[in-house]
């Protein structure tokens, strides 16, 4: 057996004066000799680890820095470090717990609050992440990082104005701050601030030149403006930057026809065989299946199938479809102490009117949005959460009322000489009779579409959140059949309150039917309702291509091209006593 040229302690102490000249390499290999030997401290074990890091060697970082802390359990940098590489390799779970010992360990470690706001934003731990940011401004309060990470937390928890505050003082506090930048840019489009958006990433982007993620974002903002081309030529430049980017060829599916362009469907399928992060091939099957779509190819139900299948069971077991009974439950809660539950529309007491625009996801509802925001007078909020946080906030009609107006009021396009507000939370059809309540001028249109053509628009789509039931066939006949119960139900106890529109009808009539919906929502005639695709709407949702082409009804019974798939799920549907076939024209 060789014997060791040095001891450990002198190679330790070689490696250190190693660091101290920056010679980092030599410094790792000293290391690694002295932690061969069997007898090396903490330190060097830790050290090696730290050098490992900064070399983007994660995987045998962690385990030496796991031995470390073997040796010496109550290093806080240890566990700091260790919970980098935990992070790093995806093990967030993991990470946040070790952030949360080093933070035990060493009291205002900021650093280690920062780093575990970080860990649990990616456990989806919005709320757990604020906190923890809050935690680590508390000790060091000018910490931009921090801020925007904030930001970031307090967005996906719907708070957006908070989050656009925290990201503008991050900015404030380090002005060259690309990442800031892009992520204001994403919370000033969430709140439909697209124009400063734009000018957002638009900056990041000077800053950070060619940053496939940022030009992405700036595609979609582009997008939601109308700008079609322009947002195109973003998405390609992403992908020429990064070829391997599954959102971004999904997103540029959006933008072209794949029966007129064959190149970026087999950039996508290209991308799928060489992509290593598995957990987004769903994106690629999504776009291949649009591209496919395009062409009415029979082979797109293959690659929604999968899509879908890929997508539920990353989400399985996160939700659950909610009980008729419950919803029933709220609604009834909510009014049992209102005197006087309104059955017929009032006249008119506030301004704006509110517009509640409800129905399932798919079922046309951003076609109608666009037609109604043709009236300059009408303010559009888009798809807002303000009903369920004021829901949440209060328990009384009155208070619900006064939360969501407060919010209203707070944007900063919001005018009180505007006509009208229009509110497309879909959702928002669960607690109808709420809306009838607290809003006794409000209009309720209620959007819906023949069943199966809907499932098959919410099956060949990605949503960014929510709407899980949507990756099953079986689960959307469930849901299908729940929302129309729901409504049923509010039929029976506000008749006349809810206004029906039959989106196959708008399509195929729109001189009909859109003269009757503008009258229902209170807006003199105006030829420019039948033309919303001049209009400059910004549109947040996967139909912002879409809704810019007139008004056709190409859509209408497209799901019967998939029948092999999706008769069975007809079946089921007409089982329940909802009729799959096409409307005839009235």
């Amino acid at each position: 057996m060789s014997t060791p040229s040095q001891p450990t302690p002198v190679l330790e102490q070689l490696a250190l004066q190693q660091i101290r000249a920056r010679n980092f390499e030599a410094a790792a290999q000293l290391y690694r000799q002295a932690v061969a030997q069997g007898d090396a401290s903490a330190a060097a074990y830790s050290n090696l680890a730290a050098l490992d890091l900064q070399a983007n060697r994660i995987e045998p970082a962690a385990a030496l820095l796991e031995q470390a802390l073997r040796l010496a359990p109550n290093n806080a940098e240890a566990w700091l470090n260790l919970g980098t590489a935990q992070h790093a390799l995806g093990r967030s779970v993991r990470a946040a717990e070790s952030f949360r010992r080093a933070a035990a360990l060493k009291p205002g470690f900021a650093k280690a609050y920062a780093n575990l706001g970080h860990a649990l934003q990616a456990c989806n731990d919005p709320q757990g992440a604020v906190d923890a940011y809050n935690q680590a401004l508390a000790l060091q309060p000018l910490y931009p990082e921090v801020l925007s990470g904030q930001g970031v937390a307090l967005r996906e928890l719907g708070q957006i104005a908070d989050s656009i505050t925290a990201l503008e003082r991050a900015l404030e506090h380090r002005a060259e701050y690309p990442e800031a930048m892009n992520n204001l840019g994403l919370s000033l489009q969430e709140a439909g601030q697209i124009e400063r958006a734009v000018h957002w990433f638009e900056r990041a982007l000077a800053m950070s030149p060619g940053q496939s993620e940022i030009l992405s974002n700036l595609g979609i903002a582009l997008m939601e403006q109308g700008q079609i081309d322009q947002a195109q030529a973003c998405f390609r430049e992403a992908l020429r930057h990064n070829p391997l980017y599954p959102e971004a060829h999904r997103h540029l599916s959006y933008c072209v026809n794949g029966r007129e362009d064959p190149e970026p469907r087999r950039a996508a399928e290209a991308c799928l065989n060489d992509l290593k992060d598995q957990a987004k091939a769903y994106h690629l099957y999504f776009t291949i299946g649009k591209y496919h779509l395009d062409r009415q190819d029979p082979e797109a139900a293959d690659w929604f199938c999968k899509a879908n299948q890929s997508r539920s069971a990353q989400l399985e077991g996160s939700w659950a479809l909610p009980k008729l009974s419950d919803l029933i439950r709220t609604n009834s809660r909510l009014l049992e102490h209102w005197e006087a539950p309104p059955t017929q529309p009032q006249a008119q007491t506030s301004s704006p009117t509110l517009i509640f625009i409800v129905g399932l996801p798919r079922c046309g509802s951003t076609l109608v949005e666009t037609i109604l925001s043709q009236n300059k007078d009408l303010i559009d909020l888009g798809e807002v959460p303000y009903l369920n946080q004021a829901m949440a906030g209060g328990s009384m009609v009155e208070a619900i009322r006064t939360s969501y107006q407060a919010a209203a009021e707070a944007r900063a396009d919001y005018r009180p000489d505007a006509a009208a507000l229009s509110d497309k939370f879909l959702y928002n059809f669960t607690y109808c009779p709420v809306l009838a309540a607290a809003f006794p001028d409000c209009r309720i249109v209620h959007v819906y579409r023949n069943p199966m053509d809907n499932l098959w628009s919410t099956f060949t789509n990605h949503f960014a959140q929510g709407n899980e039931w949507t990756y099953s066939l079986d689960d959307s006949v469930a849901s299908y059949h729940l929302y129309r119960q729901v409504m049923a139900a509010h039929e029976e106890r506000i008749p006349g309150r809810i206004y029906h529109l039959n989106y196959d009808q708008l399509t195929r009539q729109p001189e009909q039917v859109i003269p009757a919906l503008t009258e229902h929502c209170g807006f003199e005639w105006n030829e420019a309702y039948l033309h919303p695709e001049r209009g400059r709407r910004q549109i947040h949702t996967a139909s912002a291509v879409q809704a810019r082409s007139p008004i056709n009804s190409l859509s209408v019974g497209r799901w019967q091209h998939y029948r092999d798939l999706l008769q069975p799920y007809a079946d089921q549907l007409e089982a329940l006593g909802y009729s799959t076939a096409i409307e005839p024209i009235a």
